[in-house]
């Protein structure tokens, strides 16, 4: 790794003092792969996880989901959530699985304390509470059931990363992000999907040409084209079964209009796709904490000319986040630090 991608780019300060620094590696490219600016070095190596499910639902768009289940784009875009849990995600999850013949049990994303029951300050019940629809990746568990009922294999084998299911999805993601299936290492992801690591170049320009697919001058062939567009389409007109309440995916696509979509992943992964230029944004927090996501996103958006002073004002809370304490007083604050080149 280059000395510059070992830059700290968000400091935290308490009072005055510089009390904590996250280093991490963003980049923007077009929808060529060509550099447009990064912070670091663009070809950083990382697990993608939860930022890929856009490519892994594309298999089971391009054969017909959802219409030939008579369900519709809100079911699409929570196959590209990482959701929070909240009555209106279990409820579409229920219908994807209603609709193909599927039942809770058939799927194998385990069960997690959703997003939702930790936003207040309300007792939380255990696990025992929830069910694996209430887990964040049951939409993107249910697409892939769907393709397992498209291609008449067996529920029981959708993870197996020797599935027709998980071989097609790795097939297209390769596509997608331009790379050769065999430069993608294979690790099981927190919700037991295989998941790849790849670089963060490699990563935006999947967003790149998922963002363009609409435009004029789209980056995928027809058939992808238009897979690629309905995919975009459901994130963008459903950001609400992307993510959740308070979250910054979400808060981002509503403070844009929904000119810009975004997609998180763990360990502080995060993408975003910018339609009118046909530009994907790929960026890793290298000590993977997500706090220091917005303040980087926001700013080079801004710095990009891509985002308008009233949406600045309106993620302004997120741009530059302060820290509270346990009584609420303010001691200090997040910020960007690190500075963007430009190709």
């Amino acid at each position: 790794m280059s000395e510059q991608s070992l830059l700290p780019v968000v400091e935290v300060t308490r009072g005055k003092t510089i009390e904590s620094l996250h280093h991490a590696v963003a980049v923007v490219v077009d929808r060529h792969g060509a550099l447009v600016a990064w912070m670091g070095a663009p070809d950083h190596f990382t697990f993608s996880r939860s930022s890929l499910k856009p490519f892994q639902a594309l298999p089971t768009v391009l054969r017909g989901f959802p219409d030939r289940f008579g369900l519709t784009d809100r079911h699409v875009a929570l196959m590209c959530a990482s959701h929070s849990g909240e009555e209106r995600h279990v409820q579409t999850a229920q219908e994807i699985l209603d609709a193909i013949g599927a039942r809770e049990s058939d799927l194998r994303c385990g069960v997690h304390i959703p997003y939702a029951a930790t936003r207040t300050e309300d007792a939380v019940p255990g696990r025992a509470g929830f069910t694996q629809l209430h887990n964040n990746c049951s939409g993107k568990h249910s697409g892939m059931l769907a393709l397992a009922k498209i291609l008449g294999t067996p529920f029981a084998d959708y993870l197996n990363l020797d599935s027709p299911v998980q071989q097609l999805i790795r097939a297209h993601v390769a596509e997608m992000l331009n790379m050769t299936v065999a430069d993608m290492p294979v690790g099981i992801d927190g919700c037991s999907a295989p998941n790849y690591a790849v670089p963060l170049r490699a990563l935006a320009h999947g967003f790149a040409r998922l963002a363009a697919s609409a435009g004029p001058t789209p980056a995928t062939d027809e058939d992808c084209q238009d897979a690629c567009v309905r995919i975009v389409k459901a994130m963008r007109t459903y950001p609400e079964m992307v993510s959740g309440e308070g979250r910054f995916d979400l808060e981002l696509s509503r403070a844009t209009k929904a000119r810009i979509f975004s997609k998180a992943g763990g360990e502080a992964v995060q993408c975003v796709g910018i339609p009118e230029r046909g530009w994907g944004m790929a960026l890793k927090i290298l000590d993977g904490s997500p706090r220091a996501i917005p303040p980087i996103v926001i700013g080079i958006l801004a710095e990009l000319g891509l985002l308008r002073s009233d949406e600045v004002a309106l993620l302004e809370a997120r741009r530059r986040p302060v820290v509270l304490n346990h009584r609420g007083t303010h001691v200090g604050e997040i910020r960007l630090v690190g500075k963007l080149v430009r190709a």
